[in-house]
């Protein structure tokens, strides 16, 4: 009872899990390790693999590109505009003529069956024929000759007539010597009738008495018709 007593030591059980201070739990250094390792790996795909990153200079390229594109664009949409504009400006213009020359057909009309009956009522050519001079005037106007021809065709000939008209005129000069001037041929298209008017520069001193007209053929230069006539003052 009053021996000495000792204290008890107390002593880990062999079975006891003894815990360490200092180090991290291997869970932790798990997951440390997935996320770098992914880190990395999603950096590797994107380097090479993903879409290439542009540095400043090509970034202000393509957005300079890009400003250029969109005022090309609304340059573009402008002259597009501009041109539907025209366009139904020609066509209204198109469509104000096409009015204009059906309202001058009409007007016309009554005129082409006056000019008809003028035709069939002027005289024909004396010598006959199909086509021929029904009238012609000339006259002398100071130093050039003033003429007037009018062309006759029967009806139903076809296809209009194409020739030549050819005049030649006889005539003095003041020394009594005589003498043929002839003028420079003037084309004929002759359907049913055709005037044919103007004026011809005759040499000096020369004072014309008479007409030869004659109506020649453009290619073969044959004859069709052909009359004689006084040159009036």
């Amino acid at each position: 009872m009053f021996g000495s007593q000792k204290r008890q030591v107390f002593k880990p059980s062999v079975y006891e899990t003894s815990k360490r201070r200092g180090r991290m739990p291997r869970w932790l250094v798990l997951l440390l390790l997935g996320v770098v390792l992914g880190a990395g790996g999603l950096l590797f795909l994107q380097t090479s693999y993903g879409p290439q990153r542009l540095t400043v200079l090509e970034s202000q390229q393509l957005t300079n590109e890009v400003n250029s594109g969109n005022i090309e664009r609304q340059r573009l949409q402008v002259q597009l505009e501009e041109s539907q504009r025209t366009v139904e400006t020609l066509k209204t213009e198109n469509e104000k003529l096409a009015v204009t020359a059906a309202q001058a057909e009409k007007s016309v009309a009554p005129l082409k069956e006056e000019l008809a009956l003028f035709a069939d009522a002027m005289p024909e050519d004396p010598r006959g024929g199909p086509l021929g001079v029904s009238a012609a005037t000339f006259r002398r106007d100071a130093g050039q000759l003033r003429y007037h021809v009018l062309l006759l065709r029967n009806a139903g000939q076809g296809a209009p007539f194409k020739g030549q008209l050819a005049m030649a005129i006889e005539g003095r000069y003041p020394n009594g010597r005589t003498a043929t001037v002839e003028l420079d041929p003037v084309a004929v298209n002759l359907d049913r009738y055709e005037h044919l008017a103007g004026v011809a520069p005759l040499p000096e001193g020369f004072s014309a008495r008479r007409a030869t007209v004659r109506v020649l053929d453009a290619q073969t230069q044959r004859q069709h018709a052909m009359r004689i006539l006084i040159v009036r003052d």
